[in-house]
């Protein structure tokens, strides 16, 4: 009796917990996860999939081949074409200044006049000088020309001769030495008065009127910048690429975005030996008077041109400090690519090494790209006009 006891309430039990087991499946069993149910052919239920994420939209372009004229980068110093500190080769007092700082003059244009009038009257002593020589000469003249009449009707004596034409040559080394000094007088009074030696712009004056004025000292500046004389240096490996006639270009901070274009003049002769440079010229320009002596110019040179390179955007080229690299597309997944570049150009740069052209790479949506990713070309956004 006792066993049936027992086995009764094992059974009360086993019922107890399936009847518990139901409910819960039936209260909870939406929200309880599905381990494994046999089916009742036997096989299990497919194994739920995990979401697929989608292709990550970018902007491509396509590497083209192109022309590169590969250019050389240098800073010059803008000079003058001609230039010059006025001043006087003789002291003298300052009686009228005759320009304007700025003025634009002509070669021999009258720039200082200096208190001349003991030189003017020093001229004028020689001039009244000649007109006495002149007459002596004549009057010398005339006697010789009496004597060789009287000496065919030898009415003369040799002596009286020799005399006459001693007078005569003595008359004419007079009149030669009085206008000897008559030109040194009017050299002297020629530089009472400072001109300007070749035509050009004026700076600024550095003297007054009445100032007593030395050879040494500065009255104004003088330049010619009609034409802008352009030097720099190139290094020794590209002198092969330079020659007389050969355009170069060039640009200076105060003209943003304004390009002059000059010629190459003169190449030096002389390779620095410490710079391993060469020095260059190059003439410019300058009819509006724009540039300057002094200015700083940053020159380029093209050098050489390379056909059939490759070209890609600049902003398809990604560096992370020590290398730089692209996104390649290839069937759709985005592949880094290494790449070493050559020459940049406006929008462009030039692919020396890892793409080829044809390739497509990646230009819009880097940032969100990694390597072996999916992604997809977004279609072309339309230019506002």
């Amino acid at each position: 009796m006792g066993r049936t006891i027992r086995s009764a309430i094992l059974q009360l039990i086993v019922v107890a917990v399936l009847g518990g087991g139901a409910y819960g499946v039936w209260k909870y069993g939406a929200e309880l996860p599905i381990i494994g149910v046999w089916l009742g052919d036997g096989t299990a239920p497919p194994a739920a999939s995990a979401p697929t994420r989608p292709p990550t939209p970018v902007d491509v372009a396509t590497v083209r081949a192109g022309t590169v004229i590969v250019t050389l980068e240098a800073v010059g110093t803008a000079l003058a074409n001609e230039s010059v500190t006025v001043s006087s080769e003789v002291t003298g007092v300052i009686a009228r200044i005759r320009f304007e700082e700025g003025q634009k003059v002509r070669q021999g244009a009258v720039l200082v006049e200096f208190d001349s009038g003991v030189e003017a009257a020093e001229v004028e002593v020689r001039q009244a000088q000649i007109q006495v020589r002149q007459a002596e000469l004549e009057n010398a003249r005339q006697l010789y020309d009496r004597a060789r009449r009287l000496v065919q009707s030898q009415n003369i004596s040799a002596a009286r001769v020799d005399e006459v034409t001693a007078g005569l040559k003595a008359a004419q080394a007079a009149l030669r030495s009085a206008e000897a000094a008559l030109k040194s007088a009017e050299a002297r009074l020629v530089k009472q008065r400072v001109t300007a030696p070749f035509g050009g712009r004026l700076g600024i004056r550095h003297v007054s009127p009445g100032a007593l004025i030395e050879p040494s000292d500065a009255i104004v500046t003088l330049d010619d910048i009609s034409v802008i004389k352009l030097d720099f240096q190139v290094p020794e490996k590209n002198l092969a690429h330079i020659q007389v006639g050969q355009e170069v270009s060039a640009g200076a901070d105060a003209y943003p975005g304004r390009v002059f274009f000059g010629i190459v003049s003169t190449i030096d002769t002389r390779v620095d030996p410490v710079t391993r440079a060469v020095g260059v010229r190059a003439l410019i320009r300058n009819d509006d008077e724009a540039l300057k002596p002094g200015m700083f110019m940053l020159v380029q040179l093209g050098v050489d041109t390379r056909n059939n390179a490759a070209l890609i955007p600049e902003e398809a080229v990604v560096s992370d400090g020590t290398a730089r690299y692209v996104y390649v597309v290839v069937d759709g997944e985005a592949r880094r690519q290494p790449v070493s570049l050559g020459q940049r150009m406006p929008g462009e740069v030039e692919v020396t090494g890892g793409v080829e052209a044809g390739q497509v790479v990646i230009t819009g949506g880097i940032q969100k790209v990694r390597d072996g990713a999916q992604v997809v070309a977004r279609e072309p956004r339309p230019t506002t006009g």
